[in-house]
């Protein structure tokens, strides 16, 4: 008959025990830090989602003018007299950023599109999110945008009334911005 030494069997059981509580331990690790890093992304849609005026800026720092949502633009320039100025912008633009920090975040040319304007942002997230929202499509097609930043000043009737194509800098936006403002009135 056969004897086992029953130190070395207690001590070669444990070892696999150890090694089988290590795997168990090391997936069950994985699968929550996988499960953290779903909540984090899933947070982080829901809560641009529920700001959207957040989102609108997102891809610069906030800016001095007093921007109207999209879906209220026609209605606020009908309203008040005033043409609206639409800003087609795109998170990946360098551009748009330009215009952002050297254009809208000056306090004068900031005054002369809440004074003179319907300021509305019109944020293309076609790269992002494989397409636009219909709105946002639609202004597009209309005012033929193929470049970012495009400015466009449309009047009451949404007939277009000056055009700016990307960022020539800040003496360029200033007299865009005034050449508007007195083809508008």
């Amino acid at each position: 008959m056969e004897t086992i030494d029953a130190p070395a069997a207690t001590a070669s059981a444990t070892r696999l025990s150890a090694r089988g509580s290590q795997s168990k331990l090391s997936a069950t690790l994985f699968f929550v830090l996988l499960a953290a890093g779903l909540l984090r992304i899933v947070t982080a849609v829901m809560d641009r989602d529920a700001h959207p005026k957040a989102a609108a800026h997102e891809h610069g720092p906030p800016t001095l003018v007093h921007w109207i949502p999209l879906e209220k633009a026609a209605a606020a320039s009908a309203a008040s007299g005033k043409p609206s100025l639409y800003d087609f912008t795109a998170e990946w633009c360098a551009p748009c950023h330009r215009l952002d920090e050297e254009g809208w975040s000056e306090q004068p040319l900031a005054d002369i599109a809440n004074r003179a304007f319907v300021p509305a942002r019109v944020l293309d997230r076609s790269t992002e999110e494989g397409k636009n929202p219909p709105l946002v499509d639609a202004l597009q097609q209309k005012y033929r945008v193929e470049a970012f930043p495009t400015l466009i000043v449309a009047g009451g009737d949404g007939k277009e009334i000056a055009r700016m194509e990307g960022w020539g800098g800040r003496a360029a936006f200033e007299k865009f911005l005034k050449d508007a403002e007195n083809k508008a009135r």
